[in-house]
């Protein structure tokens, strides 16, 4: 588990501390639904027995992601916004490359036997979860800037 908090949770933190300085605002918005996103998909694939995530927790297994969820995945969203609002051309694009990323991530933990797959789930189905995260992520911050909420 110590593992989980030092590269899910602290070292993305650190990169996070950065983000914050430049642009506060993508913190207190984007970052509170990208943590319900993962975890609602994350829930979903364990409780669906798609994947697991070492440590295995026995009648918790979801605790063992719980540092990606708070870590990582808000870092790189935020990031994917932030890169977006810097130049708004090509966000479909932006958004692919943050997909590619993070399975890119997820298939060394893979490598490494952090991640478990079952029940007919590989790295495609988790590139496909990642996208519609991140379409999610950049659907929210679309309405915000709709409704007036991002200036």
């Amino acid at each position: 588990m110590l593992f989980n908090i030092i590269a899910g949770f602290l070292i993305p933190w650190v990169f996070g501390i950065y983000l914050y300085r430049k642009s506060r605002i993508i913190v207190f918005l984007i970052f509170p639904i990208t943590v319900t996103i993962s975890s609602l998909i994350n829930d979903t694939g364990y409780h669906l027995d798609f994947w697991d995530f070492t440590p295995l927790i026995e009648n918790d297994e979801t605790l063992s992601a719980l540092p990606l969820d708070i870590g990582l995945y808000p870092i790189m969203a935020g990031y994917m916004i932030y890169w977006i609002r810097k130049n708004n051309q090509h966000a479909l694009l932006k958004i692919g490359c943050f997909c590619l990323a993070t399975t890119a991530l997820e298939y060394l933990a893979f490598i490494f036997g952090k991640v478990e797959y079952s029940n007919h789930w590989n790295i495609g189905w988790t590139f496909v979860s990642y996208i519609l995260a991140y379409s999610l992520v950049y659907l929210y911050y679309r309405l915000l800037v709709r409704y007036g909420y991002w200036k």
